[in-house]
């Protein structure tokens, strides 16, 4: 391998916040983390009656007084069904990083663009930043594909300002295999989801793109050519870590094949996902050193 350079209901309120937060029945996972799935409003600038849907892990390693940092996670197209985002949370989880990882829809009910989602996702950064056990300072967010791009556009001035006030903001983004096709596209003002103003100003917050040298919605170097698009200003604060030898969702957890009219840049084709077990697991460590720099522990 070689590198280039997510019967019972109780009603909670969070004593800091106005939000009435749907805690459902938790299932333990492991003794070291508290896991619960939870259902609460976003609450945004834009709106605050979108529900948003996840399963929150808090560290139970660290003493309950203390603020821990956390990571919003958000699954691919497909859903939550294939499991990619459950090595990061256990890694993440292990690390002292509560994690939230959201379910935004089953497989089949993609929305028609990624827009559809940002209530979800900065609606999370703001749930995250009110709870009494998260530190609102050091709040990442990454995700796959889907998710990736949601990642790497909530780093956006424009994106983000629209949704939420400063702060919160999310303190780094990782953003895996996250058709970088399509973010070419927009900032050369050829995408019908955002404006070709998107990416002109950057929050400020480190930007972690990993990607696939075989991907089947890029070329081999989408990403490069995205980044080479970017104003210089834009482009400081994105790193790029390209994995050579293996395709979109190298990391998932269920092999698969299917048709995207998104894929081979737009035009549409098969897509198949491969697990690679040293990928992933590189991937994952990297997740890991990635937040925990950027988070400053």
């Amino acid at each position: 391998m070689k590198l280039i350079p997510l019967p019972l209901i109780l009603p909670l309120v969070l004593a800091s916040s106005a939000v009435t937060v749907t805690v459902h029945a938790q299932t333990a996972i492991a003794p070291s983390i508290e896991s619960g799935w939870i259902t609460f409003p976003a609450q945004t600038l834009k709106e605050s009656g979108t529900a948003v849907r996840g399963d929150l892990k808090l560290p139970a390693t660290s003493p309950s007084t203390e603020r821990v940092p956390a990571v919003v996670i958000i699954h691919n197209s497909g859903g939550l069904q294939d499991r990619t985002g459950a090595g990061y949370v256990k890694v993440l989880n292990d690390a002292g990083i509560a994690t939230l990882e959201l379910d935004l829809f089953p497989r089949g009910n993609r929305p028609s663009t990624t827009r559809e989602n940002l209530p979800h996702t900065f609606g999370s950064l703001v749930f995250l930043a009110a709870h009494p056990r998260i530190d609102p300072a050091r709040i990442g967010i990454m995700g796959f594909s889907w998710g990736g791009i949601l990642s790497l556009v909530s780093a956006s001035t424009e994106v983000a300002n629209a949704y939420v006030a400063a702060p919160p903001k999310f303190a780094a983004h990782l953003a895996l295999y996250p058709v970088c096709s399509a973010q070419l596209g927009v900032v050369r003002g050829t995408s019908r989801s955002y404006p070709a103003s998107t990416y002109q100003a950057m929050t400020g917050a480190p930007v972690l793109i990993l990607a696939a040298e075989k991907d089947d919605y890029d070329k081999p170097d989408s990403c490069q050519q995205f980044l080479d698009a970017l104003s210089e200003t834009a482009r400081a604060h994105i790193s790029l870590t390209v994995y050579r030898g293996v395709g979109h969702g190298w990391d998932t957890q269920e092999n698969r094949t299917y048709m995207d009219n998104a894929a081979r840049e737009g035009r549409g084709g098969y897509v198949t996902h491969s697990r690679d077990d040293a990928v992933a697991k590189e991937s994952q460590k990297t997740a890991v050193q990635f937040f925990t720099q950027s988070f400053g522990r």
